[in-house]
């Protein structure tokens, strides 16, 4: 491997590939919103049952 190719791979490269970060960031979202709807969830409960 030559320089030039050490630093497109120094500027570009990432640790992750591509489809492996949009399925972590769809992990991250999805739990987000169940968090969300969890909480949702659990606030009408306390409210029908107190």
């Amino acid at each position: 491997m030559n320089w030039n190719q050490m630093k497109l791979r120094l500027k570009f490269g990432h640790a992750v590939p591509k489809s492996e970060g949009n399925f972590s960031m769809g992990i991250v979202w999805g739990i987000l919103i169940s968090i969300v709807l969890w909480v949702s969830i659990i606030g009408w409960f306390m409210l029908i049952f107190k």
